[in-house]
């Protein structure tokens, strides 16, 4: 592993802007938002949400074995097990998440379908499973609010050598001219998605923090060479509006003989 000097300065300013958010806030959120949060996601992503996590879905499911064991990172409302499991009941599936409001909310969506996913609520930058443990580790749409380095050293631990990470989220365009009306954009609808959803006070004070952290946020080959730095290997990355929505799939190197 070799993790770039660079890389490290700008997770310790995104600490020093965001840190805060992330403990107090962000937790709030995601107590207030589970029944709309795939709403708001729609409409942050230009309407390609659905679409764009259908495909991040078919791409994980074509690297898995038949009976493979998978960790969501992050689940939230657990979009990314249910569509695994829809493709294929047999792999067994874990998930992981700060807010017991989200973990509820796709508890109940996965009830509903007579689905078993085995979840907990945890931080996930420490993850309580062993090394070596998992097939595929899943995360999207989150890792934005985490201390990123943190959390792709604890993915690499928990995924078997030959293992899939497949990392999915909205990045910073890689073109300015993206980049600076897709942020102006998302500010306005941020706004607006709380206010018609009747959001809290503390939701409401994120308002500005969901672009800002984007802007601050890595490009999608800053992402893959972020990846390399921690010692994934077979790193793909497939983009849309240059990272408006970007998937990265790559795969714990196989020790050497």
């Amino acid at each position: 592993m070799s993790i770039s000097e660079d890389f490290l300065k700008r997770e310790d300013l995104r600490s020093q802007l965001f840190g805060d958010v992330w403990r107090t806030l962000i937790p709030e959120v995601f107590r207030d938002v589970p029944t709309y949060y795939d709403k708001g996601n729609a409409v942050a992503s230009l309407g390609s949400c659905s679409w764009w996590s259908t495909r991040f879905a078919r791409a994980i499911h074509q690297r898995l074995p038949s009976e493979a064991k998978v960790l969501d990172v992050c689940s939230g409302t657990h979009d990314i097990p249910l569509k695994l499991l829809a493709l294929n009941p047999q792999i067994e599936i874990h998930t992981v998440d700060g807010s017991p409001y989200m973990t509820q909310e796709g508890q109940r969506r996965a009830s509903e379908r007579n689905l078993t996913i085995h979840a907990q609520v945890c931080d996930a930058h420490v993850l309580p499973f062993a090394d070596n443990s998992f097939d595929a580790v899943s995360l999207q749409f989150a890792s934005r609010h985490l201390e990123i380095i943190r959390a792709f050293k604890e993915i690499f631990r928990v995924l078997k050598p030959g293992g899939v990470f497949c990392h999915n989220d909205m990045l910073r365009p890689a073109s300015r001219l993206i980049e600076i009306p897709y942020l102006a954009y998302l500010r306005c609808s941020v706004w607006s998605t709380a206010k018609l959803f009747g959001s809290s006070n503390e939701s409401m004070k994120c308002v500005d923090y969901f672009a800002d952290v984007i802007h601050h946020f890595y490009k999608p080959q800053e992402m893959t060479d972020l990846l390399r730095g921690i010692g994934f290997a077979d790193i793909e990355n497939h983009s849309f509006m240059t990272g408006v929505m970007s998937y990265h799939i790559s795969r714990k190197p196989l020790p050497q003989a």
